[in-house]
């Protein structure tokens, strides 16, 4: 009796143990999903939970609030969901192909998602497999929203294709290579000098594109690679921000291009880029070598003006002295011999000076041009009327060997001054009783015109001289007269001006020919 008494109490202790191990374990398990729902709760990101058929089997409240369905909305309903943006539903479709066959990425994919409100929402997503209830496959989506992201990627991709802009704006070459001087930019600056374009150079190593272009004696390859290691290495900050002149070749032109370059870096966040920015400066240098020129011709041009000047003006204070000392003494003969040869000095400087004038106007673009159709053989009568009478004392024949019908076009002022001019050099050089022949023979684009005189030769090393300014050109005629041919360089201008050349022959000692050139229309 008592052995069943104990039992029954012993019974009923394993029941009350068993109720209290049952409450403990509710409490335990209240407890512990209280805290995975407080988790939960704090994720950030979205949770998305479906199977293996695509079902959707979980959402936590953030995944809501990215979205805006509530939780009994979204569960248990099948692609294509709730919140599929309709737009990037092939990208959709195709991220859930690879999420149920398991071959997602571990980097996700960014998708469109759509708000309850119809709101585009940009967000990445991640894909985590894993068992449960016998081994079924379950996949977790991790959803961030990353609309910030995406607004900050614009607002930099923006600012990088104004950067890119205003890059290919620049006139100069501009190239930037990274510390393993591998080509990041190359302008169009770079390509329109260099012939090569953008996608034929970036990536390529800066060493390598610099010796394509370098010309000899400079093209080594290992001095090179020596000075872009010192860049990159910064072991020799001297170069940066230092203008250098060098030479280049470049697949547009045959020859050298003259260039000045810079190269300095630039740090960004921890790392560095080296940037060069290169200048074509071969017009540059042909001014300065041209300035250079005209500096020279101009000392020269003083030199033989005042050569030119000294003659006639010397001869009219020998003449005014004799005269002031000697007038009682002199005859009437010797001071109308001195009177006519102070009236021949006075018109040669004042053909001189006219000539320079001439000259001056026209190299400061003051002379205007005219062009005009002519016929030749008036003009040519016309211009070379005022020159009879000098030709007149020396007995010397003037002869025309021109048809009618020749026609050229151009500036009447100007072919009159390069007529007079050639016409009276060739009588100065003319010796008494000769002959000055003007010829023209026409072809369907210009006319020759000949001024051919038989008097002194020109020596050939004189003839290369003719018609510049850096020789001084003096030179003795048959009757002790000084050629001057200042006037010769401004027939030079002006036949160049129509269009034309100009050039002298001397074939023998005894006969100079001088010819240019006109257009017929």
């Amino acid at each position: 009796m008592n052995n069943n008494k104990s039992e029954d109490r012993l019974k009923d202790l394993e029941n009350e143990l068993s109720v209290l191990d049952s409450i403990e374990t509710e409490a335990s398990l209240k407890k512990e999903m209280a805290f995975r729902k407080a988790i939960e709760s704090a994720i950030p990101s979205g949770i998305s939970v479906v199977d293996d058929t695509g079902k959707q089997v979980y959402v936590n409240k953030s995944f809501c609030n990215i979205v805006g369905w509530d939780e009994d909305e979204l569960l248990g309903k099948h692609p294509p969901y709730e919140y599929w943006a309709q737009h990037d539903v092939e990208n959709l479709n195709k991220a859930l192909k690879r999420t149920l066959n398991n071959t997602a990425t571990n980097e996700g994919f960014d998708l469109i998602f759509r708000h309850k409100t119809g709101k585009l929402i940009p967000v990445h997503v991640i894909i985590s497999p894993f068992e449960q209830e016998n081994n079924k496959t379950f996949f977790l989506a991790n959803v961030i929203d990353i609309t910030e992201r995406k607004k900050a990627e614009e607002k930099l991709k923006e600012s990088e294709t104004k950067y890119k802009e205003i890059i290919n704006q620049i006139n100069d070459i501009i190239i930037v290579f990274d510390e393993q001087g591998k080509i990041i930019i190359w302008n169009k600056g770079a390509e329109q000098f260099c012939g090569l374009k953008a996608e034929e150079i970036l990536n390529k190593n800066i060493v390598d594109i610099q010796y394509q272009f370098t010309p000899p004696p400079h093209k080594d390859k290992k001095l090179i690679e020596s000075k872009i290691k010192g860049i990159i290495t910064l072991e020799t900050p001297e170069v940066f921000n230092q203008l250098i002149d060098s030479e280049i070749i470049s697949h547009n032109s045959s020859g050298k291009k003259n260039i000045q370059s810079i190269v300095f870096p630039i740090e960004l966040n921890g790392y560095n880029l080296f940037c060069t920015v290169i200048r074509d400066i071969t017009e540059i240098k042909r001014y300065e070598k041209e300035l250079i020129r005209i500096s020279a011709e101009k000392d020269k041009f003083y030199s033989v003006i005042a050569q030119y000047l000294y003659t006639p003006f010397s001869l009219f204070k020998n003449f005014s002295k004799a005269m002031t000392d000697e007038l009682d003494s002199l005859t009437i003969k010797e001071i109308q011999k001195m009177s006519v040869m102070m009236g021949k000095s006075a018109t040669n400087l004042y053909g001189l000076l006219d000539n320079l004038l001439q000259w001056t106007k026209m190299n400061q673009g003051k002379v205007s041009f005219e062009p005009q159709q002519l016929n030749f053989t008036k003009v040519s009568k016309e211009a070379v009327s005022i020159l009879n009478s000098d030709a007149v004392k020396k007995n010397i024949k003037i002869n025309y060997n021109i048809k009618d019908e020749i026609t050229v076009f151009a500036d009447i002022f100007m072919l009159k001054t390069i007529l007079r001019n050639i016409v009276s050099n060739a009588i100065q050089f003319t010796g008494n009783d000769g002959e000055v022949s003007i010829s023209a023979e026409q072809s369907p684009s210009h006319v020759t015109i000949s001024v051919f005189n038989d008097g002194i030769g020109i020596s050939p090393d004189y003839l290369t001289k003719f018609f510049t300014i850096s020789e001084s050109h003096t030179a003795l005629g048959m009757a002790e007269e000084k050629g001057i041919t200042l006037g010769l360089l401004l027939c030079k201008e002006f036949v160049e001006k129509h269009g034309g050349k100009i050039w002298v022959d001397s074939k023998d000692a005894k006969a100079c020919e001088f010819k240019f050139t006109l257009p017929v229309q």
